[in-house]
């Protein structure tokens, strides 16, 4: 796990060696271990690749980068770890090809040395690299296919190309101007975090999950490519027995967790009471040497998960540790989380007190049960979503009247945020994707009008996405399950809980793995229909239940889904009153939001402060905390930056 950062273009010696210092400098967190950066001559410009490295696998010196490839003059820059990287290794080898080290980043340099952008498919793992092909003078990015690891970058057209792993590293380049993208702010209140590929400020862009591209020395494109998309549902999937379905299953996940324990350094797990990580402690091979670690709120027994964790780690004879965060420890870290924030998100919290709760006990990679609920069916709107569709379709010939009188009487006892979406739902009868966006939102229409954010204004849709992107690739017209989980992992995964995941484990130094996100789980479990993993009348997670029934029927009781409770709707009405106090205030100072818009959300949370109305605040909370933090701290843009 690393930081990455480099530079394409007609910019100056000194001014290439200055913005990818600076670039460095700002993921430091990323990569305590070691770094190093090149900067050469190509032709009329000049190309710069950095790195900072969290040593994991091959600690030595060989794991290096940048690293030159001798045979062809390649520099390779990678964040991430490729788990297959041994099978890779020795297919290569077979080949003739030669290796100094151990490290997965050789084996990716070779691999794109014997099989060229072709080696995308081959790979098993997160990634986010930039390799100058020194023969063609190109530069080749690629992401993972599920964008796990994060590639962000900026370009000025027949000048530069800039990259870096985090938002604010780009900004140290003094390459460009911090101007908030209002269309990224809309998304952000709509949905709680940005969404891609857009970012936090203009110009700058995430490279889309599963694609690469080609960059000629000035930084423009001249080849791009997707090489993976969610495949297709397959009917002939409905013929099988369960008995071999949940079998070859079992044996792809096992597979994921032994592959995913690859490490030179000791591997921890997240270890809740719940099904996800407790299949993954399960299914550890019984000789690997893990750690599991519990993150407990003595300050909050009801909701503490530390007695089923231990009996179930001691069950699989694997070592646990107790984590307790109080809720004073939880206070003083809530500022260093915010702080933290590469861009505005709401609901990163628990991703980071889990994060350096574990750090602080010496472990730098952990495994983590997240994306089991998008890929086994674990949320209620894999159930609610179809079923409302279901009810929407026989309204449908009704007047806007019924269809709202019919929603008011659905959420008659339900609180005004509830019902005022169950509203907004029925008022403009969206499809089966509009219909999912209105679930997953989190600040309606009313909410955003009052802001002053209209999205015809904005140029996006009326779910306040990115035209271009309207998900069309995730609905499946004769499986509405399907395409609940496809939208859940290509929308909700990718743009909160990677993205937090990432920026809130590293700001830990701490590389956090995802063995549901294996790539060969993920392709077997989308091709399922969606009644055969999850069929009918059948609780969440069916198919995971199935599989792992000798892992949980070892235990006293399966736990219900709980996940991290933090108490912020009560912090904010006491110990974080003063933070909500100014970074609202510097929320209205700023000019971005319509005030009156603000006062109604705050408003809403003094009538309702154990409703959802919390989340709308927390929301704006963390934007203003932002804004008076990162954003402010934004250098200015280098006149320099500009001149060749």
């Amino acid at each position: 796990m690393c930081g990455i950062a480099g530079i394409v273009g007609a910019l100056s010696s000194d001014q290439m060696n200055r913005s990818l210092r600076s670039m460095l400098d700002a993921q430091l967190h990323r990569g305590p271990d070691d770094g190093g950066s090149t900067v050469m001559s190509v032709g009329k410009a000049m190309v710069g690749l950095g790195n900072r490295r969290l040593a994991i696998q091959d600690l030595s010196p060989l794991g290096h980068q940048p690293m030159v490839n001798e045979a062809t003059g390649d520099v390779l820059v990678y964040n991430g770890e490729i788990y297959n990287a041994p099978v890779l290794r020795d297919l290569l080898k077979t080949d003739g090809l030669q290796f100094r080290g151990h490290s997965d980043t050789e084996v990716l340099m070779r691999a794109y040395e014997r099989w060229g952008t072709e080696c995308l498919t081959r790979l098993r793992g997160m990634f986010a690299f930039a390799l100058w092909d020194a023969r063609r003078s190109r530069l080749v990015i690629a992401r993972d296919p599920m964008g796990i690891k994060p590639f962000y970058y900026a370009e000025e057209k027949d000048n530069w190309f800039v990259f870096a792993s985090e938002v604010r590293a780009l900004l140290q380049s003094r390459l460009l101007d911090s101007h908030i993208d209002r269309r990224s702010l809309a998304g952000y209140l709509a949905y709680g975090a940005v969404q891609e590929p857009l970012t936090v400020y203009e110009g700058i862009f995430s490279l889309p999950r599963g694609c690469w591209q080609e960059r000629d020395d000035r930084g423009n494109v001249v080849a791009r490519g997707s090489y993976w998309q969610f495949p297709l549902p397959e009917k002939s999937q409905r013929e099988r027995r369960l008995s071999d379905i949940v079998e070859e299953g079992r044996g792809i996940l096992q597979e994921s967790v032994r592959r995913h324990l690859l490490s030179d350094v000791q591997v921890g797990l997240f270890l809740s009471s719940g099904l996800d990580s407790t299949a993954l402690l399960g299914l550890t091979p019984e000789k690997h040497n893990l750690d599991a670690f519990t993150v407990s709120f003595p300050d909050h027994p009801e909701y503490n998960e530390i007695l089923a964790a231990k009996v179930a780690a001691e069950r699989f004879g694997v070592r646990h540790h107790d984590c307790p965060v109080s809720d004073r420890t939880a206070l003083n870290w809530i500022h260093k989380a915010l702080e933290s924030m590469d861009q505005p998100s709401m609901d990163g919290f628990n991703s980071y007190i889990v994060s350096r709760a574990v750090r602080e006990q010496g472990i730098v990679v952990a495994l983590s049960g997240l994306g089991g609920d998008e890929v086994f069916g674990g949320y209620n709107l894999f159930h609610r979503v179809p079923r409302i569709y279901n009810a929407l379709a026989w309204l449908s010939p009704f007047p806007e009247s019924v269809r709202t009188a019919a929603a008011w009487f659905a959420t008659a006892f339900s609180n005004d945020t509830v019902r005022q979406k169950a509203h907004e739902i029925a008022k403009v009868n969206p499809g089966l994707i509009g219909l999912y966006f209105r679930h997953r939102r989190l600040i309606g229409d009313s909410g955003m009008k009052a802001f002053g954010l209209h999205a015809q204004t904005l140029h996006l849709s009326e779910d306040f996405q990115v035209q271009e992107l309207q998900y069309k690739g995730c609905y499946i017209p004769s499986d509405f399950l399907s395409s609940v989980a496809r939208l859940d992992a290509a929308f909700y995964l990718q743009n909160i809980l990677l993205r937090d995941s990432d920026v809130f484990g590293m700001a830990n130094s701490l590389e956090v793995r995802v063995p549901f996100l294996d790539l060969d789980l993920i392709e077997w479990a989308f091709r399922l229909p969606g009644d055969v993993l999850l069929p009918k009348g059948t609780p969440l997670k069916y198919l995971l239940r199935q599989i792992c029934a000798e892992v949980y029927g070892k235990l006293p009781v399966a736990s219900p889904k709980r996940g991290f409770v933090i108490p912020i709707s009560s912090w904010l009405r006491g110990p974080l009153r003063e933070v909500m106090e100014v970074s609202l205030r510097t929320l209205r100072d700023s000019g971005l939001l319509d005030p009156s818009g603000i006062d109604d959300v705050q408003e809403r949370f003094r009538r309702e402060p154990n409703s959802p109305a919390w989340s709308r605040l927390w929301a704006l909370v963390t934007l203003g905390f932002w804004l008076e933090t990162q954003h402010a701290a934004a250098p200015a843009l280098a006149a320099a930056g500009r001149t060749a």
